[in-house]
């Protein structure tokens, strides 16, 4: 069904409690939403006991999820709702399992496919703890390629232990991927900032999201000695994430892109990371500053509003670890997207636990650390 108008209908609640989320999601039922975007901050402290029934009763589409912080113009959210109520019914499809070892992503998204025409957009959230996302995006492009555009993020906890963190029409649900199909045009930048600073490494072990070794040693034992020697600091004093949120992985492709990976902790000197990391890869290790992050985020808006020169709303997936590195900062990168946009144009957006775009690699990548802006077009 080829969705004809996008006025959108954009609903702002500060509050915490469950209530809010549905009574905005009713107001913009009232005022005619076919469906229905819901972002709650993870600082509302949302379980399935407490949406789980409000979320079933809902009658339109409903996707999305619950995040570090929300974004509406350049202000962020730490607490919250959004509802973005849209004018057309979505398609709203679920892959599950995506941490089990054994599932077959391709034969679900195979069968999604054979029920709908190609979409011009997929937008795509996941659990970001789950450690087989870019299994999941690769078997999404298998299937459908460069025939549409893909923008998403993953949703989650800054503390790092998975839990539900997708709403749903079944309630809320974890550990999954939510593929929505839009017939929208969108335009899409991303940028990072971050440079290449030691390395290159061979990756001699890794299991998932687990990176255990580097060029035959203790993946760690690789990474602080690097870390340290730069930083003047040590890891024995220093709590690993306010060392590590400074000093990515990057990951080489084929294209000589580099796509950052975030590392989380340490456990038994390996290193657990978001997303993926395949054996047999290159990887650096990456360094930054907040001059060249900025100028990332205006070049990442840049693109996007060329890409698409008639926009009706921006939808933005930028990493919660940039907020943490920058700090006081992050506020000019917020305010650099929206000064590159047009005055009356919506910003919608999450700070999440990493972001997809196909960045041209002739694949879909899952990124972390990085900047994803979506301009959206009328249809």
């Amino acid at each position: 069904m080829r969705q004809e108008h996008t006025a959108l209908i954009l609903l702002v609640d500060e509050a915490r409690e469950s209530e809010h989320l549905f009574h905005q999601a009713q107001a913009a039922i009232a005022a005619g939403a076919q469906s229905l975007l819901l972002l709650a901050c993870e600082r509302n402290g949302l379980t399935p006991a407490l949406v789980d029934a409000g979320l079933q009763a809902l009658p339109v589409p409903v996707f999305g999820g619950i995040f570090p912080q929300i974004v509406v113009g350049s202000r962020r959210l730490e607490q919250g709702y959004v509802v973005c109520g849209l004018p057309f019914a979505v398609t709203v499809e679920y892959v599950a399992k995506l941490s089990d070892p054994g599932a077959d992503y391709r034969s679900d998204l195979a069968a999604f496919a054979a029920t709908i025409n190609p979409p011009q957009t997929l937008v795509v959230l996941v659990d970001g703890l789950s450690t087989r996302i870019s299994a999941l995006l690769e078997s999404l492009y298998g299937e459908f390629g460069d025939e549409c555009t893909y923008i998403g993020g993953g949703a989650g906890s800054l503390s790092f232990q998975q839990q539900a963190c997708l709403f749903s029409n079944h309630g809320l649900v974890g550990d999954c991927a939510q593929l929505i199909a839009l017939d929208l045009p969108v335009g899409i930048g991303i940028e990072h900032g971050w440079h290449s600073f030691a390395g290159p490494f061979f990756v001699t072990g890794s299991h998932h999201n687990t990176l255990s070794s580097l060029d035959y040693q203790p993946a760690f034992e690789v990474y602080r000695r690097v870390v340290e020697a730069d930083s003047g600091r040590s890891f024995a004093d220093t709590p690993f994430f306010e060392l590590s949120k400074a000093y990515p992985f990057g990951l080489v492709r084929l294209t000589k892109d580099v796509v950052v990976r975030d590392p989380l902790f340490c456990r038994d000197n390996a290193i657990m990371c978001i997303g993926e990391v395949p054996a047999h890869h290159m990887l650096y290790i990456l360094k930054g500053d907040a001059e060249h992050l900025l100028l990332a985020a205006r070049d990442c808006t840049l693109t996007a509003l060329r890409a698409q020169p008639a926009p009706c709303m921006a939808l933005l997936f930028d990493c919660v670890s940039r907020a943490l590195f920058l700090d006081d900062r992050f506020q000019e990168e917020l305010d650099t997207i929206r000064a590159h946009l047009p005055a009356d144009l919506p910003l919608l957006g999450v700070l999440s636990l990493g972001e997809i775009a196909d960045a041209g690699n002739a694949c879909l990548e899952f990124f972390n650390k990085t900047t994803v802006l979506g301009v959206v077009a009328d249809a």
